[in-house]
């Protein structure tokens, strides 16, 4: 059947790029910063606190208590490399949504390292 008038519609706009796992990961562990939340939060069935001492979580260099002065903060060897993670039971596992960044604020289970 020919139709009466021809109408040119537009080609739809491109899909957005979709977010890597590591790009989508990062920005939700801000997200959770942002909202006073550690970001190990993302992985427990409850919100985490941050330590009342911890260090900004909008400034990676300013003082306060960090994830990498916990005596908590240990490295899980893994098929041959050395991975960042909390030992506190329940919040670790062998992916990188356990990863525990040094600068990243401590959380209300902060202990600081004994001196070496």
């Amino acid at each position: 059947m020919d139709a009466l008038f021809h109408v040119d519609t537009p080609p739809p706009p491109p899909a957005a790029p979709k977010e890597s796992d590591g790009v989508s990961r990062t920005r939700r562990q801000r997200e959770a910063l942002a909202a006073g939340h550690h970001p190990l939060s993302l992985v427990l069935t409850r919100p985490l606190r941050l330590h009342d001492g911890a260090a900004p979580a909008d400034d990676a260099h300013a003082d306060g208590h960090r994830c990498g002065g916990c005596a908590h903060r240990t490295h899980a060897a893994h098929n041959g490399h050395r991975y960042p993670k909390c030992d506190i039971p329940g919040r670790f596992s062998n992916g990188a949504a356990t990863d525990c960044r040094a600068w990243w604020p401590a959380c209300v289970d902060y202990q600081p390292k004994e001196a070496q």
